[in-house]
Parts: C-alpha cells; sequence; structure tokens
C-alpha cells in the first residue's frame, strides 16, 4: 500500500506528459536509438533510456553534437520528428488508467514537459488530453534550463500562483525527479514505464506504478475512483449473474410489491430492473455516468429513475423529501471509510419509511488496482445500525459469484 501525501498543503498537481499522460516513452526510445544508429551512434534503448528520457530537446542535441557534430545532429533532428510523429499518428495511446486518474482529482492541475509546445498539441490531441490541460500546459523552450535544472517546475508554479512547496509533481523520469526536487516540489515518480523505480526514489518522493493509484496518493480518491474506465468490462461482469442469485438469502425479506425502492450504487441497473420487473417503483441513484448509461440502454425497458447521487451525503435525493420502503445498497458500502460510513447511516436512516427494509451487502477481499475499499467489519454494520434504529433480521456470507480469488460477500437484513 502506497503512503498518501499530506493533502492539505496541495494546491497544484503539476504534470509531466511523455510516459505520464501519453505513453509516448517507448516511441521516443526505439526512434532514437534506430536513427542514432543509422547515424553511426549505435544506441540501445536501455542506453538510449538512461541518457535522454526526461531531457528537453535541446539538451539532446548537446549530447548528440558532442558525439556526432552538428551536421549529422541537424539530420538525426528531422529523422527524428519524421519517424515519431508516424509512429505518435499510429500508435501512441493514454497511459494506462491516467483517463480514470484525471477524472477523479479536482485539485488544479497543469502540465510542465520537455516537449516542445507543438509536440504537446500533438501527442495530447492524438489522446484526447489536449482539452484537459489547455491554457495551463508550460515547455521547457520557454525557459533557459530545461530538466534536471527547477526552471520548468518553477515556471508553472509561478503561472499557476501557486508556492512551491506546495505543488506535486508526477513524474516518470530520473531528470524530471531531480528537477521537481531542486525546486522545492514534492515528487509522485511513476515507475509504471520505461524507468526503473529505483531511479526515481529519494527525499520527497513516493514512487507508484500504476496511474489509478494517483488519486489515493492525493487523497483525493471516492467510492467512484476507477469505475469510468472500466464501465464497459463492469457492464458485461454486473450483468452475467442474476438478481436472485445475487440476492437470494434477501429474497424473502422483500416488500410486497408495489414498494417504493432506493438502490443506492446501482451500477448498470442490474439490481433496479429486476425489482422494478416484481412491480415496486424504483429509483437508482449511481454516481458515475458512464455506469447510468449503461443502465438506461441495458434495461430501458423498466420504468427506473436514474438518480445522479452518492454517499455518504446522498444530498440529491435527502433534498427531494422521499422516503423509501426498500433501500438496497450492494457492493458500495466497503467503499467509505469509518467515518463515513459513520456519517453515511444518519443519511441512509433519513430517507427510510416506517417499517423499512434494507439490504446492506459488503465485499470482503484483495482491492483492485486504482480503486478505494475498506475492510469493514461486520459488529461495526449490526452497531452502526442500532444506532439508527435498525435492527439486524438476518446476515448470511456467500463466496463470490464471479469466482474472484479471496473475494467473498456478507448480506445483512435490517428493519425499522
Amino acid at each position: 500500500m502506497y503512503k498518501c501525501l499530506v493533502t492539505d498543503s496541495i494546491e497544484l498537481v503539476i504534470f509531466d506528459c511523455d510516459g505520464v499522460l501519453v505513453d509516448s516513452e517507448p516511441i521516443a526510445v526505439r526512434t532514437h536509438s534506430a536513427v542514432l544508429t543509422a547515424l553511426g551512434w549505435p544506441l540501445s534503448e536501455a542506453e538510449v533510456t538512461e541518457r535522454f528520457v526526461g531531457r528537453s530537446t535541446a539538451s539532446i542535441n548537446e549530447l548528440i553534437e558532442a558525439r556526432l557534430g552538428p551536421e549529422l545532429t541537424a539530420e538525426a533532428g528531422r529523422r527524428f520528428e519524421r519517424l515519431h510523429r508516424e509512429a505518435v499518428d499510429a500508435e501512441l495511446a493514454p497511459v494506462d488508467g491516467i483517463a480514470d486518474a484525471l477524472a477523479a482529482i479536482t485539485l488544479p492541475t497543469c502540465v510542465a514537459s520537455s516537449g516542445s509546445h507543438d509536440k504537446m498539441r500533438h501527442t495530447l490531441g492524438r489522446t484526447g488530453l489536449y482539452g484537459h490541460f489547455e491554457g495551463r500546459i508550460f515547455s521547457a523552450t520557454q525557459v533557459a534550463q530545461g530538466k534536471p535544472a527547477p526552471d520548468l517546475f518553477l515556471l508553472a508554479a509561478r503561472e499557476m500562483g501557486v508556492d512551491p512547496a506546495r505543488c506535486v509533481v508526477v513524474e516518470d523520469s530520473r531528470y524530471g525527479v531531480q528537477a521537481a526536487r531542486a525546486a522545492g516540489m514534492r515528487v509522485l515518480g511513476y515507475a509504471g514505464g520505461l524507468t526503473p523505480a529505483d531511479w526515481l526514489e529519494g527525499p520527497g518522493t513516493v514512487v507508484f506504478d500504476d496511474m489509478r493509484d494517483l488519486p489515493r496518493l492525493l487523497g483525493l480518491a471516492d467510492g467512484t475512483a476507477g469505475y469510468a474506465g472500466a464501465a464497459d468490462a463492469l457492464a458485461e461482469q454486473y450483468e452475467s449473474v442474476a438478481f436472485a442469485d445475487v440476492h437470494e438469502e434477501a429474497l424473502p425479506f422483500l416488500p410486497a410489491a408495489p414498494a417504493r425502492v432506493l438502490d443506492i450504487g446501482a451500477g448498470t441497473g442490474r439490481d433496479a430492473a429486476a425489482l422494478a420487473g416484481l412491480g415496486h417503483r424504483v429509483v437508482a441513484a449511481e454516481p458515475v455516468a458512464e455506469m447510468r448509461a449503461h443502465g438506461r440502454r441495458l434495461h430501458a425497458g423498466r420504468p427506473i429513475e436514474w438518480v445522479d447521487d452518492r454517499l455518504p451525503d446522498l444530498p440529491v435525493l435527502r433534498g427531494r423529501g422521499d422516503e423509501f420502503d426498500l433501500l438496497l445498497l450492494s457492493a458500495v458500502w466497503m467503499h467509505l471509510d469509518a467515518s463515513e460510513r459513520a456519517h453515511g447511516i444518519k443519511r441512509v436512516a433519513e430517507l427510510l419509511a416506517p417499517d423499512a427494509t434494507v439490504v446492506l451487502v459488503v465485499r470482503h477481499g484483495p482491492v483492485p488496482p486504482g480503486r478505494r475499499m475498506f475492510d469493514v467489519p461486520a459488529e461495526e454494520t449490526i452497531a452502526l445500525a442500532e444506532s439508527v434504529g435498525l435492527r439486524l433480521v438476518h446476515r448470511a456470507d456467500r463466496p463470490d459469484l464471479h469466482g474472484r480469488p479471496g473475494v467473498r460477500m456478507t448480506t445483512f437484513v435490517l428493519r425499522r
């Protein structure tokens, strides 16, 4: 488990571009190796990684010129530009997990890269990320010295109006982390690409290897982290099992139809659709837009009201003043930490009609990368329920229906 940075003093997250936002480093390394070898400086991809990754174009050209002279350096630049652009157009993709990470980060962000503005417009544009940072992109071409000097990061902080001590830099290169430290900034060193983790380690630096963990490292991940980018796969997974199998233990305790039902964390609406099919009036609360879209598409024939709302506060639902006879919270409660669960149970109780039933299913086991989950003791769940006037009427444990190693489920049926 990665340690979290001190989040109350972070005011700006500065992203490197190549290898952090776009998976361009393998392309650049491969191209540099091929071009320079052809021109008389045989360098393996490992040697290119060690010498060049993280440096500005100007500093790389200085190294090449010292070895090959000015004429061949100019030729190397022309060949590299052509081959690199062709490869970017053919195969460039965002760094795995970065879309989910950016969606969950609410702090101000910017980009500070050794690449030129033209290059970043191309690479960020090809991957659909340019709009996310437009107007907040800084290049080493704007400063006297590129990385490992601190100039570029100091420029970014100054232009964004933030003290360097309140900045965090996300970097994947040795020269980049050196520049961030020299600027007096904290560093998150991404070791999920070409750079070995030990090249990034050092003072004020946390090394990680999965971009989906970035919001959690910044203390910003909520229970929805990781779901937007995986919505297609999760929709297929959720819909592959039946409501009656998932909630077999709770079926005898469901109210007679038509009852007012609220499915909190409804996902793709599998359970909401089944309950609507039984004749209930169903509201499905789901905070992830991609999941709601799947739900509306997959269960268009069911009379489900979809609501964008989330635990622990449920502000939209509470603002409506509705009461429900059945609340279903299936595999969502473990996304809340202990303080959020203590707060959330009170908000849940505010939505209950007299004699209402709550079906709460808790997932236990390994946490998937990029997700935010906590171990939830059964004793705590029962005690929290009792604190708001809910009594336990049934509890059951079952293995995971998807066969995931180490995963199991506990169902609690609670009544007023």
